[in-house]
């Protein structure tokens, strides 16, 4: 082709016709000008073809860290029920006349079981959105703005939890004689304290496991009861709460993360 072209060219030049050559010279000046506006097209197409894959990606691993939120969530949801069933089954007992020591221990123990567990919202796909430009490639703005919503409102709420169980763990730290509320004597049934005491140690340890409350400690473990039951609601509210903004975010991505697929 590029020969052709130099042939034409030395034949115009031959003839001494200014005018033809010119027209000539023109008409390829032209052609190379489309030639590198077609080029610059396709690589734009290109370009953005890789940004829209990336964009794709990104939503995807958007929506896995927001199931892994949910799933964790699940967890914690399952350990507050828990939490809140023993604090019922703690202000049961309590209300009877006789309750023995290692019963109530037990359940104050299931009570307070990993109340102040913190969530950990993973935000590895956001973060890395974040990073150097790469938040220019989401072109649905709406995304961002429910993205920080959505972290945002899991700091609010955390927040919130977390003062809850410091509360339920300082009344848990309050005696100073954990023989008197039964945790020592339910610890002694299992936990830690079964696992971990050597059996000499575990035989000298005073084990009356029908021993029961005095009336003076049962009336403060009442309270102290009907203290963990109210915080574990709230820790439950709170929590579904979190998996509210997360089922939201999550119909969003979906969505997103659907079309990306289909439109492979």
């Amino acid at each position: 082709m590029l020969r052709f072209f130099r042939n034409i060219r030395q034949k115009l030049a031959a003839e001494n016709n200014v005018v033809k050559y010119l027209r000539y010279a023109i008409g390829e000046i032209l052609l190379v000008v489309i030639g590198i506006l077609i080029a610059l097209q396709i690589n734009n197409w290109n370009d953005l073809q890789k940004q829209q894959k990336l964009e794709k990606e990104y939503y995807c691993r958007l929506l896995e860290d927001t199931n892994q939120d949910k799933e964790q969530i699940n967890n914690l949801i399952g350990l507050a029920k828990n939490r809140l069933k023993a604090s019922n089954q703690a202000v049961r007992l309590l209300l009877k006349n006789k309750v023995k020591k290692v019963e109530i221990g037990n359940q104050i123990h299931l009570s307070t079981k990993a109340i102040y567990f913190d969530f950990k919202p993973n935000n590895s796909a956001f973060e890395d959105l974040k990073s150097g430009a790469n938040l220019n490639i989401i072109s649905d703005k709406s995304i961002i703005k429910s993205l920080n919503h959505y972290f945002n409102k899991v700091e609010e709420l955390k927040s919130i939890i977390k003062v809850n169980g410091e509360h339920a763990v300082n009344i848990l730290f309050s005696h100073e004689d954990n023989f008197v509320n039964g945790l020592n004597q339910s610890s002694m049934t299992s936990s830690r304290f079964l696992t971990g005491m050597e059996q000499d140690v575990y035989d000298a340890m005073p084990k009356n496991y029908d021993e029961l409350l005095s009336d003076k400690i049962k009336t403060r473990l009442l309270n102290e009861a009907l203290e963990y039951l109210s915080v574990n609601t709230r820790q439950l509210e709170l929590y579904n709460y979190m998996m509210d903004e997360i089922d939201i975010l999550e119909d969003l991505l979906e969505s997103k993360c659907a079309i990306s697929n289909n439109s492979y």
